[in-house]
């Protein structure tokens, strides 16, 4: 999964500084690293519906090869539209792997280790992906984009192949589920309604963390350094290693405190309330070190956040159902990625970043009424379902 993002990570590293490189300009930023997420908006439901009818490990050898794909399209092309088109293809890839390795996470684990299982999991991705954001930075300045991509490429289909000798299947039940339109319908309007709090709190903080946040730091970094001779690029690398390095350290902790305190919404709502307080630090005004300790609490928050929802959603949704409702959590989160670039550029263009970043504190504060009005899950240990197989009322 770790080598799946090299070829992304590089261009949210690169190109707000240097869109040039690819062959595109500012203007185009925007739809260029958003276009992936518009499209998850449909693939993340049909990999959850594969998942759950098929099994998990031919989707997630699918994304890894469809990542090969992507990344060797950004070496070998140049321009809106080729770069427009490998991202749509990125944007199906990741669908596939975040559907397909959080549901294979669901399937090995328990309420009383999902919390704990699931952070390790995202410790693992961020740790890979940590210094692959530092090196794209930094390899950027020495020997070129081009030069960056001719490395990721055949380290990606490095991935692919140990996808391939060492992901197994772990739903047995695949391909006995009736995945027609009425029948998901029907199956879905028997989970609890409060699931839907979650998506929306994922969907508050991936417009703000990974949507604006993520595309507008080299540019905003830019704006804070003005004439200095910094490289951009390099810092900017460093600084989103650094929220991959505060999702590394913190989400097995926060999994694991979810566990033992038997409540998701604790570990969610201190999250958000972290990620929140970042977006006012980025708001507040100019400055270096004011900028840098926003990005570092907004990365914290995230670490503490998402792995929590995931283990949250994993508690209160049955086996046969966790492809498509992982699939319908990953659009809302991708809803939120998608806009947050297009809607940050348009904000900053008009009003400065600033403004932009207060955005995301209003968005994250109704996030926390959300979180504050649900009712708390009985936590680690209880068992999710009725005799009915219905969810829960306190999920």
């Amino acid at each position: 999964m770790s080598l799946s993002l090299l070829g992304d990570q590089l261009l949210y590293a690169v190109l707000p500084s240097r869109p040039d490189a690819a062959g595109i300009g500012v203007a185009a930023l925007g739809v260029i690293l958003s276009a992936n997420r518009f499209i998850r908006l449909g693939a993340n439901s049909l990999g959850g519906v594969l998942c759950d009818r098929f099994g998990r490990r031919r989707p997630f050898l699918a994304g890894m090869a469809l990542a090969v794909v992507s990344t060797a399209a950004y070496w070998l092309t140049s321009g809106f539209w080729p770069l427009l088109a490998a991202r749509l293809v990125w944007g199906l890839a990741f669908a596939l792997l975040s559907v397909a390795g959080l549901s294979i996470l669901l399937d090995v684990t328990t309420p009383a280790s999902r919390g704990r299982t699931v952070g390790f999991y995202h410790a693992l991705v961020q740790s890979g992906t940590l210094l692959g954001l530092v090196v794209s930075g930094v390899l950027t300045d020495l020997i070129g984009y081009r030069g960056t991509l001719a490395l990721y490429v055949p380290l990606t289909a490095l991935g692919f192949a140990v996808a391939w000798f060492a992901v197994g299947e772990t739903n047995p039940a695949s391909g006995g589920m009736d995945t027609t339109p009425a029948s998901l319908w029907t199956t879905f309007g028997s989970l609890d309604r409060r699931l839907l709090a979650p998506g929306y709190i994922g969907f508050a903080s991936f417009f703000a963390g990974n949507g604006i946040l993520m595309a507008t730091l080299g540019a905003s970094l830019k704006e804070q350094l003005g004439s200095s001779a910094v490289p951009v690029a390099s810092v900017t690398g460093i600084l989103l290693a650094s929220r991959r390095l505060a999702g590394m350290i913190f989400a097995p902790v926060a999994g694991y405190l979810s566990d033992r305190s038997g409540d998701r919404r604790l570990m969610a709502g201190a999250g958000a309330l972290t990620i929140c307080a970042g977006f006012v630090v980025l708001a507040m005004g100019s400055g270096v070190p004011l900028f840098v300790t926003g990005v570092v609490l907004t990365a914290i928050g995230e670490g503490v956040l998402h792995p929590s929802l995931a283990a949250w959603i994993g508690d209160a949704t049955p086996p046969e159902l966790r492809g498509v409702v992982m699939g319908a959590y990953a659009t809302a989160n991708d809803l939120g990625g998608a806009t947050g670039p297009i809607a940050g550029y348009a904000i900053a263009a008009a009003l400065g970043f600033a403004w932009a970043y207060g955005l995301c504190v209003g968005l994250l504060a109704t996030a926390l009424v959300a979180l504050a009005i649900g009712q708390p899950g009985r936590g680690s240990g209880v068992p999710p379902f009725g005799r009915s197989g219905r969810v829960l009322a306190n999920y």
